[in-house]
C-alpha cells in the first residue's frame, strides 16, 4: 500500500487483530473498536463507534460480520454491540468491508448510504482460505480418530475450491480417496487423478465403508437415509457454512461422530488467516480508489 489512510477495524477474533497490525505496519493510521481484549501496538483503541469511525476513509468489520440473529460478531469484546447501531453509526458514503455479509445488513447500508463490500465473496480470499481450512480439517481428523490418515477410506463431499484440495492432501497422505460432485467434467478430473467419484445426488446406499468423511457442501445434502449405513466408527466432519450438510432431522448411527467445524482458518492458522484477509482488502481498497 503506497499511501496513507485512516481507517477502522472492528469487532472480530484474533483474526481481526491481526489484520489491524497489519495495517498498521503498512503506516496507515488505525482505530480499534470491540477488540479490547486484545490490543494491537501502534492502533487506537476507540471508546464507542462514532468517534472510532470519524473522519475514517474506511472501515473494516469482521467476517463473519454476524454473532447471532443481530449482533456485533465481536468475541474480543467485552461488551456486546447491535449490528445495525454499529451501522447507523457510520458517516453517510464511508466504504464499509464486512465478511459473509447477510441480506439485512446489505439493506441496512444501502438504507444508510455505505458502500458495503463483503470481501468473503471475492475468489481470492475463497481460494487463500483454502488451505488453512484443509490444513485443519486434516488436524481435526487426527485428533478425532485413533487411526493414521494414511490407508483411512476417506470421502470428500464436494469437488470445489476447498474440495477439490483436500481431496489432494488426503492422496499425498496415502488415504484412499472418494470424492463426490454432480458434474461430468469433475468426475472426469477425479478419475485422471487416481481417485474414485460418486455422484453427490445420489449418495444413500453408498457410504458403507468411509472412515472419515468430509462435507465441503453447504446444503442439507446427508439425511438419514444416506447416514443409515455409515461404518461404526465414522467421523463425519462438516466444513461447510451454515446450515452445514446435515439435514436438520437426520443423526449418525450410534458409533458415528459427526463435527461441525466452522471458520477454521482463524482457528487454526488466525495469523495466515488475517494475511489472506489483508492482501483482499488492499485489492478492494486499490479498486476504490483509495491507495
Amino acid at each position: 500500500m503506497n499511501q496513507s489512510t485512516a481507517l477502522a477495524v472492528v469487532g472480530g477474533d484474533i483474526r481481526q487483530a491481526h489484520l489491524a497490525g497489519l495495517l498498521c505496519g503498512d503506516g496507515h493510521t488505525v482505530r480499534t473498536f470491540a477488540l479490547e481484549r486484545h490490543p494491537v501496538a501502534g492502533c487506537a483503541a476507540a471508546g464507542d463507534p462514532r468517534s472510532c469511525f470519524a473522519d475514517v476513509q474506511a472501515i473494516v468489520l469482521p467476517m463473519p460480520v454476524l454473532h447471532g440473529s443481530d449482533r456485533l460478531n465481536a468475541p474480543l469484546s467485552s461488551a456486546s454491540y447491535a449490528l445495525a447501531d454499529i451501522l447507523d453509526a457510520i458517516p453517510p458514503g464511508t466504504l464499509t468491508l464486512a465478511g459473509a455479509v447477510p441480506f439485512w445488513v446489505h439493506a441496512r447500508a444501502v438504507q444508510n448510504n455505505l458502500r458495503m463490500v463483503d470481501y468473503l465473496a471475492r475468489d481470492e480470499l475463497a481460494i487463500r482460505n483454502a488451505v488453512p481450512t484443509c490444513e485443519g480439517a486434516l488436524q481435526l481428523a487426527m485428533e478425532q480418530t485413533d487411526r493414521t490418515i494414511q490407508h483411512a477410506r476417506c470421502l470428500v463431499i464436494g469437488c470445489g475450491r476447498i474440495g477439490a484440495m483436500l481431496a489432494r492432501k488426503l492422496q499425498a497422505l496415502g488415504a484412499a480417496v472418494t470424492v463426490s460432485a454432480r458434474a461430468p467434467r469433475d468426475f472426469a478430473r477425479i478419475e485422471s487423478a487416481g481417485m474414485t467419484h460418486l455422484d453427490t445426488r445420489h449418495l444413500a446406499g453408498q457410504l458403507a465403508g468411509f472412515d472419515l468423511i468430509f462435507n465441503t457442501v453447504p446444503a442439507p445434502i446427508l439425511g438419514a437415509a444416506e447416514l443409515a449405513d455409515l461404518t461404526p466408527g465414522c467421523c463425519i466432519i462438516d466444513l461447510a457454512s451454515l446450515p452445514g450438510g446435515i439435514a436438520p432431522d437426520a443423526a449418525p448411527p450410534e458409533g458415528c461422530r459427526m463435527l461441525h467445524a466452522l471458520s477454521l482458518p482463524g482457528k487454526v492458522a488466525p495469523r495466515s488467516a488475517a494475511h489472506a484477509i489483508y492482501q483482499t482488502i488492499c485489492t478492494i481498497f486499490q479498486e476504490e480508489g483509495l491507495l
